[in-house]
């Protein structure tokens, strides 16, 4: 077993993992090209106003100026909150109904958007298509049966931008508290839900929101839709934050990370610990250890305590039932050989062919850094 000398990540949960003379990881290396790409100065410092002073004048007759993807989570609705009230935007607020939207991030959807004058629109999932896709993840036996929601969300926002012409899309991670995401985790392109569904469902995706190359080239190059990340700009603490959004918006905390979403909490606090020794707690944890946000001791106990939520076996026939799975299929997805998106016919050796040009498109703005250095890593 090989562990980091500086985060929690271990070769125990992640085979892919490599550490250098110093047994520093690759992940800790990208933290650091994060650092340079947003210096801690910038915390201080008007660039983000500066932005936001670009887009207004860019979009000065226009309704909405940028769009922001939102859960109902901590993240995307200090987003809105932070572009509306801090920055003055004029933000269109986009979500995505995959049909496990849970009664409390409902709620905050449509307390912050009320409180704050924010317009929302809202794309409801083809529920039979998206059932059959989401459905073909778990058969699969692979560790993102999120993909499909995820690659959902990512299409709505930049199709509902390309519909408004609205240049500016706003992302809600911040490296420093949420960290990245191993490929061999989760995974995300429309080939990658094109083979599965083709193996494991009935390959019938006319009715789903899948992102492809074409989709790429018509959002970044042919409309020149750009991403931008503000909470890297800023100093982001989620105890400031939470009690910000309580005392002015009536948010109301979920429970736990990703447990907005029924399905994805289902995913994150039983399917993965169980099946692959997935924690995603790891991934957020060795950030804010990277940031000086938590000592790696401290950390490392959170990380020992178990995931435990009082609705595990609720919460697990909820979603089998609503994915029309029986319980033997579910037993035998758990006892099927692990599989992640290297089984599987994807972009990613076409992406590999295309470092440079996203290099460019990442140095032009259109493409977030961290984005790029997900799927090429550190040049450190």
């Amino acid at each position: 077993m090989r562990n980091c000398s500086r985060c929690l990540l271990s070769s125990s949960f992640l085979s892919s993992l490599t550490l250098d003379e110093n047994l520093i990881c690759q992940f800790c290396k990208i933290h650091e090209e994060m650092e340079k790409e947003y210096p801690r100065k910038l915390q201080k410092s008007n660039e983000i106003y500066n932005i936001a002073e670009k887009i207004k004048n860019e979009g000065r007759n226009k309704k909405h100026n940028c769009i922001v993807g939102v859960s109902g989570g901590r993240d995307s609705s200090y987003l809105l909150y932070f572009l509306k009230k801090k920055l003055n935007l004029n933000p269109l607020a986009v979500h995505y109904d995959n049909g496990f939207d849970s009664d409390d991030s409902v709620s905050n959807i449509y307390k912050i958007c009320n409180t704050l004058n924010v317009d929302l629109e809202t794309k409801v999932a083809n529920w039979d298509v998206f059932k059959k896709i989401t459905r073909s993840f778990f058969l699969a036996g692979v560790s993102d049966p999120d993909t499909p929601t995820d690659v959902g969300i990512f299409k709505t926002m930049y199709e509902t931008a390309y519909k408004e012409n609205i240049k500016y899309v706003f992302n809600g991670h911040s490296f420093r508290t949420e960290g990245i995401e191993p490929l061999d985790w989760t995974y995300m392109d429309g080939k990658y839900i094109e083979s599965i569904h083709k193996k494991f469902g009935d390959g019938d995706l006319k009715d789903f929101d899948n992102f492809y190359i074409s989709d790429l080239v018509k959002y970044k190059i042919f409309r020149r839709i750009k991403t931008i990340l503000p909470l890297n700009y800023i100093e982001y603490d989620h105890h400031n934050v939470d009690q910000i959004l309580k005392n002015e918006l009536n948010w109301k905390y979920y429970g736990g990370h990703h447990h907005e979403s029924l399905l994805t909490k289902f995913i994150v606090s039983v399917y993965l610990p169980a099946k692959f020794n997935i924690d995603r707690r790891m991934t957020g944890l060795s950030a804010m250890i990277r940031s000086g946000k938590i000592q790696k001791h401290e950390a490392q106990k959170i990380l020992n305590t178990q995931i435990n939520i009082e609705d595990k076996e609720k919460l697990t026939n909820y979603v089998l039932e609503k994915l029309d799975l029986t319980k033997d299929q579910y037993s035998q997805i758990m006892l099927k050989e692990n599989k992640n998106f290297k089984d599987f016919k994807t972009y990613y050796n076409l992406f590999k062919y295309l470092k440079y040009p996203v290099l460019l498109a990442n140095k032009l703005g259109f493409i977030p850094k961290i984005l790029y250095l997900r799927y090429y890593g550190s040049r450190n």
